[in-house]
């Protein structure tokens, strides 16, 4: 076959170019470390490495969700062991003091180390993770319990006349202390002016001066909100009777003595695999009211109680109250138990799940991933090649027309 000086000239543009194609394809595999850097690299490896990146996102997510609910789950089993300890303390006095050689004042003295453990139950109920209460359901952003007694009224329309002799009476129950007030007559055209009249008729009462009771009165919105200052778990404002109850707004409010649940009944639930919720909450209505649990009971309730009757000196309350105690001690027991179960199943998933995305990671590195040795060594080969075919080109591109007329 003739081979003409043209095609020697084309053949060696094409290995030139082939070989700098080959070359420059090597440089960007060393320079990102991946085989595949566009899907022409590898048609058939770059799906795979597509839908193994996205397994892995899809396994961190996972892990990060149980990360998250491990937190809000610990910190919700800390507060069961601080609740149970404090339920296990009213347990040992409620315990002592049932025994008749106690006198009132020792009972007395023990009602202010109850009113303070129901204090501190309360505060344990209004713990908050990350800035959310973890024992309100889903409302996380609302405080769960109240830590003092209120009533709400009901609307009223202003302005209010009170009139003495007709309207003017109004009984008042704080802190399980009653009395029966007489309001100063005359008309309150503004919910500030009724307010502040009931509560200077409060604050003058002699029957709550004595007993140390008092309470802060307030307008919200169209009603009145009688607000009890003590804690613990007697603290309670609660209109009971008066002729002016109706016109108050005071007839058929709501009662909320301290402890009342504002929160819900709903579980917050992570997704910790595919259609694999697992609940990372504990309603606070649950394990402090005994909502939803077989013999449930109110620990606010029983510890309440038996304030009261360690207040008014009363064994058989006492002895009541150890009962309904001990229950409260079983409750927490009980959901204890099933945090523990939630607990050890996300650290077994936790650990499923590591083990799939290191094995993953593995299988996408082994797909995209270059051997940087070879890579290298492929290269200085690919620059040898090349170098050598540019010499014999420069070999060839010398020769002259003189030279073949030579």
């Amino acid at each position: 076959m003739r081979v003409s000086d043209q095609m020697l000239f084309q053949s060696m543009m094409v290995h030139l170019q082939r070989q700098t194609g080959s070359l420059l394809h090597i440089q960007e595999q060393v320079a990102s470390g991946k085989k595949i850097n566009r899907p022409s690299d590898d048609p058939i490896g770059q799906p795979l490495v597509l839908n193994y990146g996205k397994t892995l996102a899809t396994t961190e997510q996972y892990l990060q969700n149980i990360d998250r609910g491990e937190t809000y789950l610990t910190s919700t089993e800390s507060t069961l062991q601080d609740v149970g300890d404090q339920l296990q303390r009213a347990h040992e006095l409620a315990l002592q003091l049932a025994n008749d050689s106690y006198s009132s004042t020792d009972r007395t003295n023990a009602a202010n180390e109850v009113r303070e453990i129901f204090n501190q139950l309360i505060a344990m109920g209004n713990r908050s993770v990350e800035g959310r209460y973890i024992f309100a359901g889903n409302q996380t952003r609302t405080l769960p319990f109240l830590e003092q007694g209120r009533y709400l009224g009901t609307a009223v329309t202003l302005p209010v006349t009170v009139t003495a002799a007709v309207n003017d009476q109004l009984t008042l129950s704080l802190d399980g202390i009653s009395s029966t007030l007489t309001l100063p007559a005359g008309s309150y055209a503004t919910g500030t002016a009724l307010a502040g009249m009931v509560q200077t008729a409060i604050n003058a009462d002699p029957t709550f001066q004595a007993a140390g009771a008092s309470a802060t009165v307030t307008f919200d919105t169209d009603h009145l909100v009688i607000t009890s200052n003590s804690e613990g778990g007697t603290s309670a404002a609660v209109p009971t009777a008066g002729t002016v109850l109706a016109d108050l707004g005071l007839a058929a409010g709501t009662n909320q003595p301290s402890g009342t649940y504002m929160g819900d009944s709903g579980e917050i639930s992570f997704l910790i695999g595919p259609n694999t919720p697992v609940i990372m909450n504990l309603p606070g209505d649950r394990l402090f009211k005994g909502v939803g649990v077989t013999g449930g009971v109110d620990l606010f309730s029983a510890v309440g109680g038996l304030q009261a009757a360690l207040e008014t000196n009363d064994t058989a309350g006492i002895q009541a109250a150890l009962t309904n105690i001990s229950a409260a001690q079983e409750q927490v027991i009980g959901e204890r138990a099933l945090l523990g179960a939630r607990l050890n199943r996300m650290d077994a998933t936790k650990t499923v799940l590591e083990d799939f995305k290191l094995s993953i990671t593995r299988f996408k590195s082994d797909l995209e991933n270059i051997d940087l040795t070879q890579a290298i060594s492929d290269f200085s080969l690919q620059q040898v090649a090349l170098e050598a075919t540019r010499a014999t080109a420069a070999r060839l591109i010398q020769n002259s027309l003189l030279d073949f007329l030579r």
